[in-house]
């Protein structure tokens, strides 16, 4: 038996999850990526903290720091699922009233750019990409994002489907929810919580203060207090992470209550919460804000997010940008020109104040 030190140790893991070991340790978004993904190949379907735990207990005794590798694990997953290598569905038990969200494989598939090169999305049950080794050579990993672009006269997007993996349309990856204004938004939420049953007593009840700042996310959670109101909200459960709702309190007692996501069924219920609280935000004139200042070089900018946003806007992000490799969350670095900010305003048109 060969004893071998933690510096070889992380480059033998990080060749084994096809990365390069001469640029990459463990503790890389690249190479976390990577180990979940392979993780997620053998335990899926499963929670989403059973696949943390899996992938932190294996590197975080070679980590500097366990705790922020955790966060950035948990930050990586995240970007996995919004990337659309992780689909995250709520499931219904037999005797259950609410569902337990569980993370299921993406099949290996493939969205084609306009400059002939593609992205590459899911994961097989083995956690690896289902291509020859020399394509596997050739895929370019960008924090959690995969792309692969064609050798000279090569036609990819032929030799991709050939490979058994399944072509997704850029406007099907793209997709948004349908677009509203803020009033209208908001006004379709009340129009259903005012026919929604009673709920009765909530302990714990956490809400999402719209007076607060908006520039200071956590610090507007507070709880219910003797507050009157409508409140995007999370309530606890007996098993698993709070769950999102939208509540009517009277001096601080609960009245009526809609569990959510009620009208973007595809998405996740924090995407339909945090686009309600952005349009309850706008109708108070406090919208969410957003800043640009001058990246590393003068063909970047830094776009900096104060609240977090739906995972279909995340995923324009891995079109037009990349995450900063700084220890503050929300940020993007992108192409000038304000792709991202024009997509992101058509989807949300009350979003945003620099």
């Amino acid at each position: 038996m060969k004893r071998i030190t933690i510096p070889e140790l992380n480059a033998l893991s990080i060749r084994k999850l096809g990365l390069d070991s001469a640029s990459l340790d463990l503790s890389s978004v690249e190479a976390l990526a990577g180990a979940l993904r392979r993780a997620a190949g053998f335990l899926c379907p499963c929670v989403s903290s059973e696949l943390l735990e899996q992938v932190v207990e294996s590197i975080e005794g070679v980590a500097e720091d366990p705790t922020e590798l955790r966060e950035l694990a948990d930050e990586t997953l995240e970007a996995l699922v919004a990337y659309g290598d992780l689909v995250e569905c709520s499931i219904l038990a037999a005797g259950q009233t609410k569902g337990v969200d569980m993370l299921y494989l993406s099949p290996p598939s493939f969205v084609c750019r306009q400059d002939g090169s593609a992205f590459l999305v899911g994961i097989s049950s083995e956690g690896l990409f289902p291509l020859p080794d020399d394509y596997v050579m050739r895929i370019e990993h960008d924090g959690h994002v995969r792309r692969i672009a064609p050798a000279p006269g090569e036609e990819l997007r032929s030799l991709l489907s050939q490979f058994g993996l399944f072509e997704i349309s850029m406007p099907q990856w793209l997709r948004i929810p349908a677009v509203a204004s803020a009033e209208q938004y908001v006004l379709r939420f009340n129009e259903l919580l005012s026919v929604a049953p009673a709920a009765g007593s909530i302990p714990d009840l956490r809400i999402l203060d719209p007076s607060k700042p908006v520039r200071y996310y956590p610090g507007r959670w507070t709880d219910s207090g003797r507050r009157t109101g409508r409140f995007v909200a999370r309530r606890p459960q007996a098993y698993g992470a709070e769950l999102w709702c939208y509540v009517e309190l009277e001096n601080g007692n609960t009245g009526k209550l809609l569990d959510l996501p009620q009208i973007e069924k595809r998405w996740r219920a924090s995407d339909e919460a945090w686009r309600l609280q952005a349009a309850i935000d706008a109708g108070n004139s406090k919208h969410q804000n957003y800043r640009l200042r001058p990246g590393p070089t003068k063909a970047e900018v830094v776009l900096d997010l104060f609240s977090p946003v739906p995972l279909w806007a995340q995923r324009r992000w891995d079109l037009t940008g990349r995450p900063v490799p700084l220890r503050c969350k929300d940020e993007l670095r992108q192409e000038p020109g304000g792709k991202f900010l024009r997509d992101l305003h058509r989807a949300i048109p009350w979003f945003g104040q620099r």
